[in-house]
């Protein structure tokens, strides 16, 4: 006999359905139009202010759409159109996990344009990343609960990385989706998208545990099959180090590239970064640096923070996916971009969405989350520090 570790969709929605009316749409295709005409609308206006600031406004050309290309964009763009090579400057790309550009490679086949291809596959995966959000929240809250969870994603001041030519969108559709699958008992689904998270990131390996956690709950011979599921949807990541053997013959040579130039990482204790932005706050020129350690804090305080407050709120897999990932993300020793790794951590947007119950509160959040993001995607696009 075989105990499920699911919650129903239907079963949900039966219990808030006629104690909360929503002001949200609720069908599937409802659900998927609302959230294209959502995304579509913020990244025109992440668009505007680009080029606004930048002024490429003035001259509109092909060059409007180097707003998006900065930073690391450039260098998923170069996979994407010449893959990895084991030899001269380029070789430092292999450190860029293959999903995401395999995807854009494939839709330039389509598109054509490199630039344009990595924004639609970006749309494309922030839509699925909200779709499964929507979905999971909703299986044990009201529908306008769920709604809320996907706005904030959309609204919280880094998530114009989900619009960017960068993996995130990528990476919260596959996790996001992972859970989902295991949620309703569907465990090859589960495993396949747990693969094409592991394939996304380092902190895709987080989905092990956490799929391992969901199938715990459960007893019975379909246990084995469940733990087998979650073990398979690390073979995203045994792909990657398999890419890496055949083109340098190390499986783990992109950990050695992280190390040296350009960005010195290498592994330390999750304690470490935030005792090190501790002290370093003591000192008058780190607030000159407040996007490196202040903000460094900030994350780690409201990511932890909400984590902690919606304890009973979250499944066990659910905070074995956030805590892994975030100490994961909390262990490099050059860590610049927390506030962008926690919008990886899907559950606090489940947790804030449950506290904000006042509309008013909420769409002050909201505001607020969307005007920082502006002034952020307004650096990003003239190339300062962004996260």
């Amino acid at each position: 006999m075989t105990t499920q570790p699911t919650v129903e969709t239907g079963r949900a929605e039966q219990a808030y359905g006629d104690t909360e009316p929503t002001a949200f749409p609720r069908s599937p295709r409802a659900v998927v139009a609302a959230l294209v005409a959502f995304a579509v609308v913020a990244r025109v206006g992440l668009w505007a202010v680009g080029l606004a600031t930048t002024g490429y406004a003035l001259r509109f050309s092909h060059t409007a759409l180097l707003v998006w290309a900065r930073w690391d964009a450039p260098h998923y763009l170069h996979v994407a159109t010449g893959g990895y090579v084991g030899r001269g400057p380029n070789a430092l790309w292999i450190v860029f996990f293959p999903l995401y550009p395999v995807l854009v490679h494939v839709a330039a086949w389509v598109f054509g344009n490199a630039i344009v291809s990595a924004l639609v596959v970006s749309l494309v995966a922030s839509v699925a990343a909200g779709f499964f959000l929507y979905k999971l929240a909703a299986l044990g809250s009201p529908p306008d609960e769920a709604w809320r969870s996907v706005v904030l994603l959309f609204a919280f001041p880094t998530a114009y990385f989900l619009a960017a030519p960068y993996s995130e969108g990528v990476f919260m559709a596959a996790i996001i989706a992972s859970i989902y699958a295991a949620r309703r008992d569907r465990w090859g689904w589960a495993a396949l998208a747990g693969a094409a998270a592991t394939a996304s990131r380092l902190t895709g390996l987080a989905i092990v545990p956490a799929l391992a956690v969901e199938a715990l709950r459960s007893t019975g011979s379909s246990r084995l099959r469940r733990l087998g599921a979650a073990a398979l949807s690390a073979s995203g990541f045994v792909i990657y180090l398999g890419l890496n053997r055949s083109i340098f013959g190390h499986p783990l040579e992109f950990m050695k590239i992280e190390r040296g130039r350009p960005w010195y990482q290498q592994a330390v204790p999750p304690w470490h970064p935030l005792v090190e932005a501790v002290a370093k706050l003591g000192h008058r020129a780190a607030w000159n640096f407040w996007f490196v350690y202040p903000a460094r804090l900030a994350a780690f305080v409201l990511a932890a923070g909400l984590l902690v407050w919606g304890w009973r709120r979250l499944r066990a897999s659910d905070h074995a996916f956030a805590w892994t990932a975030l100490a994961m993300s909390l262990s490099g020793a050059r860590l610049i971009s927390l506030p962008r790794y926690i919008l990886g951590l899907y559950p606090i947007f489940i947790v804030a969405a449950w506290k904000l119950r006042s509309r008013l509160l909420f769409w002050a959040v909201v505001g607020l989350g969307f005007a920082a993001q502006g002034y952020l995607f307004s650096r990003y696009a003239r190339g300062l520090w962004a996260f």
